[in-house]
Parts: structure tokens; C-alpha cells; sequence
């Protein structure tokens, strides 16, 4: 086997792995390179870079929580929960 065809060999079965991965099992190796990152982040971040990152999270938090305030329908809306699906 060429090295031009054992290319295109682990292509097609990296292919067939991504397509065949449950939904669930992507969303926790996406978490968990969420959670590596932001370890990542943390770990490397200045004291003043910490406190600015904290001040943006907590501006952008008061600001989607004064627009959902805003858009609230005068009448309460029936709401449905939904299982987790597991």
C-alpha cells in the first residue's frame, strides 16, 4: 500500500468513526475539552486578566438577564419540561 492510499484509507475511517460516535459521547468530549480549556485559561491568566475576564462574564450575565426581563409576556406562559433523555 502506497503512503498516497493509507491517507486515504485513514480518511475514510476516520469518516466512518465521526459518523458513527453517538450524540451523547460528543458532547462529553466537547465538554471536557471546555472544561481543559478553560482550566487552560485560567491557569495562564494574569491577576488582572482574571478580574477582567470575571467583569465581562458578569456584565454580559446582567445584560441577557435585563433583556429576558424585558421581552417577559405580562401573562405567565405555561412552560414544559422536558426529560433529559437519558
Amino acid at each position: 500500500m502506497t503512503i498516497d492510499e493509507a491517507k486515504q484509507l485513514e480518511v475514510k475511517i476516520a469518516n466512518n468513526i465521526l459518523n458513527n460516535i453517538p450524540f451523547a459521547q460528543v458532547v462529553q468530549i466537547l465538554s471536557a475539552e471546555a472544561t481543559r480549556r478553560s482550566k487552560d485559561a485560567v491557569d495562564n491568566a494574569s491577576e488582572e486578566e482574571l478580574v477582567k475576564m470575571k467583569e465581562d462574564f458578569e456584565k454580559a450575565e446582567a445584560e441577557l438577564k435585563a433583556q429576558q426581563e424585558a421581552n417577559q409576556p405580562t401573562e405567565q406562559q405555561d412552560k414544559i419540561d422536558l426529560p433529559d433523555g437519558e
